[in-house]
């Protein structure tokens, strides 16, 4: 995802970003766990596990939660990838996420590791289907405002311009209710009385290249004409001059004289100047809630990594062949630190060594939807279809492999009636 028209930071700066800090959210009665880029992900059994993913190279999996079927995928293009996944038990039913971080990990780590109790606390509030999906957002903006006080407290600013985009939805046996901050993508996948399968988006995207947000931006900060800007060099339409996205969790900076102002001086002229009618970023999601139907197949949740890549028809197309199977218990999962879970031999060279003999078996993998996604993703990405995928999976995180594609972060939740647990 492309927010940021600079960035703008120092080597103090990254090096406070990287620490682990571990500090009480007092609004959310959460514990906050702040992450950097460096995380190193503890495996009890070897398997790859969705809280631990690091997207260093392709990771996938399968989870058996509340009688429901989530399969997730994932890869990373940052050197420390800023996308974080959640597949849990909610109380009620299953509470699924993706959040796709922006200038640092640390807000998107934050909703990982506190999604799942926050949620059962929105789960409290009373009223319409969609009132815990808009208390989540609220309590979780809340908890990450307290923390990132904290750490600008302790002299790190860069904690001011965090932010994460966020798609949470919550599936029960009845119906399902999505809601979205940014520009990740959620898509129901059903089959139609002939056979064939189609998409229905259940999500639009808040960016400011969007008209429809750019108008809300415009209306609610009348006389401004900088609320919403047209950058020539990048071809795209950024809140203020700086950040694409029009909603999300954290970029306090554009909230908050209190966050705004702690910037450091160097670093001001890059995103505008002072706060006259904050918040320029909303907090508030668009929900959407939908009654299960026969039809209803998969639910699709992805960061705009998967969207950079695959239309709404080209995920139909993979989804296709992915084959059915009973739920089961426990988990399921495979990736580069398993090895070869057929043993199959290496056909290519490169940085990754041994990891171009499991691409083949990653791309048969007939019973991961995620898998599925991100194979097919990969596989359409410009660089793959002109060098093949050995030389992009070859490239390094960072720099050189954020030119070619974005974080990508896949959550499918299998919604078959015959795989659906009893209400």
């Amino acid at each position: 995802m492309r927010f940021f028209r600079m960035r703008v930071h120092t080597a103090a700066s990254m090096m406070m970003s990287r620490r682990v800090v571990a500090v009480a959210a007092a609004a959310t009665g959460a514990t906050a766990l702040a992450v950097g880029s460096s995380m190193s992900p503890a495996r009890m059994d070897g398997k790859p596990q969705i809280s631990t993913a690091t997207g260093k190279v392709p990771e996938w999996g399968s989870e058996s939660c509340a009688g429901w079927r989530g399969d997730w995928a994932c890869i990373g293009a940052n050197a420390g990838t800023e996308d974080r996944m959640v597949i849990a038990d909610s109380g009620e039913g299953v509470v699924c996420a993706v959040f796709d971080g922006h200038y640092g990990p640390r807000a998107s780590e934050f909703c990982r590791a506190n999604s799942v109790s926050v949620f059962k606390q929105a789960l409290l509030q009373k009223g319409s289907a969609e009132a815990p999906i808009k208390k989540f957002f609220q309590l979780i903006e809340e908890g990450w405002t307290e923390h990132a006080r904290v750490l600008v407290r302790r002299g790190d600013w860069s904690a001011s311009m965090e932010g994460t985009c966020g798609l949470v939805a919550h599936v029960t046996p009845e119906k399902l209710v999505v809601g979205n901050l940014g520009d990740c993508r959620a898509i129901l996948v059903q089959r139609e009385t002939d056979g064939s399968l189609s998409a229905l988006q259940l999500t639009r995207e808040h960016n400011a290249s969007n008209p429809a947000e750019r108008e809300r931006v415009q209306k609610e900060h009348p006389g401004e004409d900088d609320a919403v800007q047209y950058v020539k060099n990048s071809g795209s339409w950024y809140v203020r001059g700086t950040l694409q996205v029009s909603r999300a969790i954290g970029d306090l900076f554009l909230k908050s004289p209190e966050f705004h102002d702690a910037l450091p001086a160097h670093v001001k002229p890059y995103v505008g100047g002072e706060l006259k009618t904050p918040p320029y970023v909303s907090v508030t999601p668009e929900v959407v809630e939908h009654k299960l139907e026969e039809k209803d197949l998969f639910l699709v949740l992805a960061t705009d990594g998967l969207w950079d890549e695959l239309t709404n028809k080209e995920c139909l197309e993979s989804l296709k062949g992915v084959k059915v199977q009973g739920q089961g218990e426990g988990k399921e999962g495979g990736g580069p630190r398993e090895g070869p879970p057929r043993g199959g031999e290496g056909s290519g060279k490169g940085k990754q060594g041994e990891q171009w003999g499991w691409v083949k078996q990653w791309e048969d993998e007939e019973s991961n939807g995620a898998s599925k996604l991100l194979w097919s993703a990969l596989r359409q990405n410009p660089i793959s279809r002109r060098f093949g995928i050995e030389f992009l999976l070859d490239l390094e995180p960072g720099s050189n492999r954020r030119q070619v594609h974005d974080d990508i972060s896949i959550v499918v939740m299998w919604l078959q009636p015959s795989l659906r647990p009893k209400a």
